[in-house]
This record gives C-alpha cells, sequence and structure tokens, in this order.
C-alpha cells in the first residue's frame, strides 16, 4: 500500500481537490482500492463523500487512541462512501482541538496513525491511502507524515505560496527525524492558466531543485464539482482539470510501488 500525505501549509491551494480526484481517478480507471483519510478540520473532504456516519469514529477518536488498542479498532475508523472503491477515515472539528501542545504532553499518540496503516498493510485491505492534510503544522499533519510513505504539495503559482516552500520542505526535513523513509514526490502545480507571473513562477519551481509535476490547469469545473458532490471523473471528465488530473495519476501510477 503506497500512502500519501498531500499537504502544503498555506489553504487554497488544491489539496482537496487533489485528494478526492486522485482517489476517484484511482478506484475507476484502475480499481485500485482507495482509503481517504481526512485529517482537515474543515472536514472538506469527508462532506465531499456524503460525510461521516453518525456511529462512525473519526480521525481525532483515532489519534487520541492508545497504539496498543489499534488492532482491535480498525473497522470502527473506517467509514464507506457513495464512490465505489473509496473508503474514508473522516474529520469532524474536534481535530482543532489537538495541536501539537497535546503530542508533547501524551495527550495525542501522534504514531497511531502510522500503526493502522500499517494493520491495514497487513491485511492488503488497500492499494492507496491518501490523506487531505490541513494548512497548519499541528498533530494531525504530523501524524500524517509519520504515516506517509510519500509527499505531494500541490502549490498554486504566486509569489506567496513559493515563499513558503522553504518552509514547507523544512517541516519534512525535520519530520524524516522519526519516518526517515518519507520521500517528497513532487510539488504539484495547481489552478495554472496562461499569464506571464504564472509562467514565470513556474519555471522558478522547476530551477529550485524540487521534483515538480505537470501542472493542473484552473478550470471553473473544479468549483462546481463540491456543488455536485462528484468528482471530475464523473462530472466533468473532459475539463481541463479533469484530463491534467488523469495525466498526474497515470504518472504516479507508473511512479511503482514502495517496496515491501
Amino acid at each position: 500500500m503506497r500512502t500519501i500525505a498531500i499537504i502544503n501549509l498555506k489553504g487554497g491551494v488544491g489539496k482537496t481537490a487533489t485528494t478526492v480526484n486522485v482517489a476517484a481517478i484511482l478506484a475507476k480507471d484502475y480499481k485500485q482500492r482507495v482509503l481517504v483519510v481526512d485529517a482537515d478540520s474543515q472536514c472538506n473532504t469527508t462532506e465531499f463523500f456524503g460525510g461521516a456516519d453518525e456511529m462512525s469514529s473519526t480521525l481525532a477518536d483515532l489519534l487520541r487512541e492508545t497504539r496498543d488498542g489499534v488492532n482491535d479498532v480498525v473497522e470502527t475508523y473506517i467509514s464507506q462512501t457513495s464512490f465505489p472503491g473509496i473508503d474514508m477515515i473522516p474529520a469532524d472539528d474536534s481535530l482543532m482541538d489537538l495541536d501539537l501542545t497535546k503530542v508533547e504532553t501524551n495527550s495525542v499518540e501522534a504514531t497511531v496513525l502510522r500503526d493502522l496503516v500499517s494493520v491495514l498493510e497487513e491485511q492488503d485491505r488497500y492499494d492507496w491511502c491518501l490523506v487531505d492534510c490541513p494548512p497548519a503544522f499541528n498533530a494531525a499533519s504530523a501524524a500524517a507524515l509519520i504515516a506517509a510513505d510519500e509527499v505531494i504539495i500541490p502549490i498554486k503559482l504566486d509569489a506567496f505560496s513559493l515563499r513558503g516552500m522553504a518552509n514547507m520542505t523544512q517541516q519534512i526535513s525535520n519530520m524524516r527525524k522519526i519516518n526517515p523513509n518519507l520521500k517528497l514526490l513532487g510539488c504539484l502545480p495547481t489552478m495554472w492558466y496562461t499569464s506571464p507571473q504564472v509562467k514565470e513562477a513556474e519555471e522558478a519551481l522547476q530551477k529550485s531543485g524540487l521534483p515538480v509535476f505537470d501542472h493542473i490547469r484552473r478550470t471553473d469545473k473544479v468549483d462546481d464539482m463540491t456543488f455536485a458532490q462528484e468528482p471530475l471523473i464523473i462530472s466533468s471528465p473532459r475539463s481541463a482539470a479533469g484530463v491534467d488530473y488523469r495525466r498526474f495519476v497515470r504518472r504516479l501510477v507508473k511512479g511503482g510501488r514502495k517496496n515491501g
């Protein structure tokens, strides 16, 4: 199972759009079994896939779980979605209460998500686990980076986002002290459009030394899909972003699986 954290400390860069569209393409086009983890207290991914069942436990509950109890509660945290091939660990707004101070005081078990992922790998339940991270470095994002094998950084090509990349890559580097296998797959430029400034920013990113994927073009269809609660592969597969996300996933799949 490949476990990928989709993260950027800046909001509004397309993390959730990337998560839901990649998950849907993997499930529909490649018949892959996908687990989506919503690590953002805004709960947009959870709402997109139909919300959490009233009886479902959430990621916040999991992060309060003792490590020894994970084997016994895997089913408690996984909800089915309405999209075939995709299950989910939902979020709720109580994630806001789980800041890094609670990790430091052991009120939150930062490695418990990694433990759950390990159990799922042993059970061969899923082919992919995608974690939609919050736009902040908190307990949930720390848990995601500890659990993940790989990181994708969606980035909007503006000056603010480019300036924030140094901080983002530093946080990933810091997390390698706990998770030495963590690998940056690359930056994914999103909401791209024809503009001298955008092209210049993309060139600067490509010259930064960081791996960079081909961009995802901007389209109103991404906003439309949030109202329809249908990924682009269903709501607008021929849109610019729909075509680009399929190309991106094709490259992601060809990138191979982790060893083991």
